[in-house]
């Protein structure tokens, strides 16, 4: 079994990898040469040169510009998203409290007048 790196026939961006068998013909759009730079490390966004026969691949920072990476927030971010929720939870509690208040008022002076 060998391993073989295949490749869109149009842009000729890579698109993923299989096994054959050693006696198997390889497929018009795929290689044998592996997606790795001269260290043998991983390409972003390898595309298949079939002039060179080689793989090339974009720097990590263009990689990250083009697909716009999401930064986790930071801790002091994530506690003032918590604060901002706690806070919002307490202000409708107060609310409900004050309706509370405001009926109990009204029903101790309905109370006070029936009382004379």
């Amino acid at each position: 079994m060998i391993y073989i790196f295949f490749y869109n026939k149009e842009t000729f961006k890579y698109i993923g990898a299989d096994t054959i068998a050693d006696d198997t013909q390889v497929p018009a759009n795929a290689t044998l040469v592996e997606p790795v730079d001269e260290n043998g490390v991983g390409l972003y966004d390898p595309a298949w040169n079939t002039e060179t026969q080689t793989w090339t691949g974009i720097s990590e920072s263009e990689w990250l510009k083009k697909h716009g990476v999401v930064e986790e927030p930071s801790l002091e971010q994530k506690l003032q998203a918590k604060q901002t929720v706690l806070i919002a939870g307490l202000a409708k509690d107060v609310k409900t409290l004050q309706g509370a208040v405001k009926t109990l008022v009204m029903q101790n002076a309905m109370n006070a007048k029936g009382d004379k």
